[in-house]
């Protein structure tokens, strides 16, 4: 395919060749491709180089090799400032050097300065987009931009409008979606994209995300990030037996960038439907091959799980004071680890078997094992209060909405007064119920609930997604 205009001859079908073997995540072969451009000051080599990178750097997150990475993608960014400025590729590529720098900053914690760089890629798209209107490139990162910028909360836009940052959810998806067009040489990123963010900002199109995110995955069964983002989208919605099956056919040749990440998510897929020897070799396999600092807490607490849910009590223990020796708190599922070991709280089976399976999507299992509970007036408060909240969720999930609302605001009566999060995380999911239930001023209630509380296990993740749904409305 060959694109007209602004797409030729600065990004051309060699070019093409190179960005769709990395957008596969064959880092390798796509490297090789672009060797004989390794040493070019063009705009077009200059960014791929810098896919390689990136793509390396997140997929793969090892500590070892970040400084080498981030001293490269800074000096392509000076190598750009050296380029003819009014060339459009020239400036296309000097905002995605900058967002991926961003973003690779971000993602090893180093919050302050991948701020400051998200600022200038910013508003290097916005001067991009005002200077060449017609370059779609141009709007997709803006477009994500854009809909993080316009889900922050009013509060802290005084500081944004400081900055000079503006941003809208509206806006973002409508330029994202234009990104998607096949003019755009990078459609299928866009494509990508405007179905994670659809999938993370418009809950009410879960089942339209999936099935987009489904045919991409199909369509390119070697592409693997494509496979990646429906694994972990459908998990995210509770429908891990399709995540699984995703799992099971994900390309595993040496071509491919290793990703030992999949390992830990198929270890949760495993864990979900009680599959405990399985989801032990999994994790076993990603602590194997991870070479970063992230989900080592997770993993041990999970390997906590399936051994202490399994019956073996001895490997439980060992993996659950692991815990607090391994890994950094970076992550929410690292936060949520390194608290529960230091509780050293019984683990009540049936509890979390049931939180398990509903967390897979494996509904009326979930139910057999609550029934095995009996909650009275004596039961300790964190324990009522998570029994109601997963009934909760049981019934939120299949859609039995009358039956799910006055078990959330059980949970939320039992836990006030503590730091549980089991009554933000209600408060989240009425704001849900309501919205389903066109109720549109009770669920902005509840999402504004959600947001007051102040110290719980998953203050990020559930602020973010009632900022997102206020944000929306």
């Amino acid at each position: 395919m060959s694109y007209t205009g602004s797409a030729a001859p600065a990004f051309n079908s060699h070019h093409q060749d190179v960005y769709h073997e990395l957008l596969k995540l064959k880092v390798k072969s796509g490297r090789a491709l672009l060797l004989p451009q390794q040493h070019s000051n063009n705009a077009a080599d200059l960014l791929l180089a810098n896919y390689g990178d990136f793509l390396e750097l997140c997929v793969q997150q090892n500590q070892g090799r970040l400084h080498e990475l981030l001293e490269a993608q800074e000096t392509r960014l000076e190598m750009l400032e050296d380029l003819p400025q009014q060339d459009k590729w020239v400036l296309y590529a000097k905002a995605e050097v900058q967002m991926q720098l961003a973003m690779s900053k971000l993602l090893f914690g180093n919050r302050l300065s991948a701020a400051w760089d998200f600022r200038k890629a910013y508003l290097q798209y916005s001067h991009n987009v005002k200077k060449h209107p017609e370059f779609l490139p141009n709007r997709k990162n803006l477009g994500v931009l854009q809909v993080l910028i316009g889900s922050v909360p009013d509060k802290y836009k005084w500081f944004l409008s400081i900055i000079g940052l503006k941003g809208s959810i509206r806006q973002g998806m409508a330029n994202l979606k234009q990104a998607t067009a096949p003019e755009n040489p990078f459609y299928q990123e866009a494509q990508l994209l405007y179905v994670v963010v659809k999938h993370l900002t418009e809950p009410e199109k879960e089942v339209q995300a999936l099935k987009q995110i489904k045919s991409m995955a199909e369509k390119q069964p070697d592409n693997l990030l494509f496979q990646f983002v429906a694994m972990h989208l459908f998990k995210k919605a509770r429908a891990s037996k399709e995540a699984l099956q995703v799992y099971l056919h994900v390309p595993r040749t040496k071509a491919y960038l290793s990703f030992p990440y999949l390992h830990h998510l198929a270890a949760d897929l495993y864990l979900y439907r009680a599959d405990y020897d399985k989801s032990v070799q999994e994790n076993r396999k990603f602590l194997e091959l991870h070479k970063g600092q992230h989900y080592l807490k997770s993993a041990n607490y999970k390997l906590y799980l399936a051994y202490a849910l399994g019956n073996h009590k001895p490997q439980a223990q060992w993996h659950l004071q692991h815990v607090s020796q391994v890994g950094i708190e970076e992550t929410e599922e690292d936060r949520y680890a390194a608290r529960y070991a230091l509780k050293q709280e019984p683990l009540v089976k049936p509890l979390m078997q049931a939180r398990l399976y509903s967390d897979g999507g494996y509904y009326q299992e979930a139910l057999q094992e609550l029934k095995k509970l009996h909650i009275s007036t004596k039961t300790p408060v964190a324990i009522q209060a998570e029994y109601y909240y997963r009934k909760a969720r049981i019934y939120h999930g299949t859609d039995s909405l009358q039956q799910a609302l006055p078990l959330y605001k059980q949970a939320i009566s039992l836990c006030e007064g503590t730091d549980l999060y089991f009554a933000p995380s209600a408060s989240l999911q009425l704001g849900y119920v309501y919205q389903e239930l066109k109720q549109i001023n009770t669920a902005r209630l509840y999402f504004k609930q959600a947001l007051s509380y102040k110290q719980h296990e998953y203050k990020n993740s559930i602020d973010a997604k009632a900022k997102l749904a206020l944000s929306a409305m």
